[in-house]
């Protein structure tokens, strides 16, 4: 198949095209800066790569025009709401060619929830209202509608990344602290998160863009089932990053998003994925693997330049 996938130097998108590519599909990623070294990976893996801007569809409507099925895998930061909006005009303005049926795979996060009064999620579960990032849920709902006769929608949303070169992690924020020889936990002692390896996340991006119509108009949340404490992850991190003196606490901190918009349980059950895509993560969960996750991120870090 044909594979378009947005955001492809970020995290999600890019081991999603590394995977695919691997699968045997032909992947186009759509990146800003084509001159960024970590993207010399992809070409390795011959993945072609396309500049452009997903808030401005004719930089890249061609190639979507092209695809069997769509990937969005990242977050505009700037604007939101109206990046995803003009994504979601050109795939319904996408020709239609009888017999066929394009699938669009958007990805949103377990962190759409904020304060949601269960401490499992899933997929029935509607995310906070108040909550910072509740907003994507409407982009959720907005992307499903786009599900129909031409286009099969389906929303992943991944619980918090980890793994391989860490990029944008938030594992990573805590390996640069252990680095700077700091301890110092911020928010509520309680809470935990769900995670996934980013290869259990692009095994999934592979099932679903591989899988049948009858999960078409899905939602999928993904993430292990472990669900540590987050104090019990910061900590592990920061010590296989050498940090070996005392953790100390302290309040959510203006600007820092782990004390403030996620400074709360962010805790997902993946049993649809489980039943539907025939989705298990394969990795031993952050706790385990953190010291391989710090050595791969650090080799990444030079890769990067």
């Amino acid at each position: 198949m044909r594979i378009f996938i947005t955001g492809a130097s970020g995290f999600a998108g890019y081991y999603a095209a590394i995977r695919l590519a691997g699968a045997g599909h032909h992947v186009t990623g759509l990146v800003r800066n084509p001159e960024q070294p970590r993207l010399n990976i992809l070409r390795l893996h011959e993945v072609n790569l396309v500049v452009g801007d997903v808030s401005q569809p004719d930089t890249y409507r061609e190639h979507l025009e092209a695809s069997h099925v769509v990937i969005h895998a990242l977050l505009d930061k700037r604007r939101p709401k109206e990046t995803d909006q003009a994504l979601f005009g050109a795939i319904a303005g996408l020709t239609h060619h009888a017999g066929t049926r394009r699938r669009f795979i958007y990805t949103t996060g377990c962190s759409i929830f904020g304060k949601a009064g269960v401490r499992i999620m899933d997929e029935m579960t509607e995310p906070n209202p108040q909550h910072f990032l509740a907003f994507r849920r409407e982009m959720e709902r907005a992307a499903l509608a786009l599900n129909g006769e031409q286009t099969g929608v389906v929303v992943v949303r991944p619980g918090f990344m980890y793994g391989n070169d860490g990029f944008n992690s938030q594992a990573t924020d805590w390996f640069e602290m252990g680095e700077r020889g700091e301890g110092v936990y911020r928010g509520d002692k309680e809470k935990a998160w769900s995670w996934i390896h980013i290869a259990d996340l692009a095994e999934a991006y592979v099932l679903a863009a591989q899988a049948d119509h009858g999960i078409d108009g899905e939602l999928f949340n993904l993430a292990d089932s472990l669900h540590p404490q987050c104090v019990d992850v910061m900590t592990r991190c920061v010590r296989v990053a050498g940090y070996a003196g005392p953790i100390t606490f302290e309040g959510p901190l203006e600007g820092n998003n782990t004390s403030t918009w996620f400074d709360q349980n962010e805790l997902i059950t993946s049993e649809k994925a489980n039943r539907m895509l025939g989705w298990w993560p394969k990795h031993r969960g952050i706790m385990e693997d953190a010291p391989a996750a710090y050595a791969a991120w650090k080799i990444g870090r030079k890769l990067a330049g």
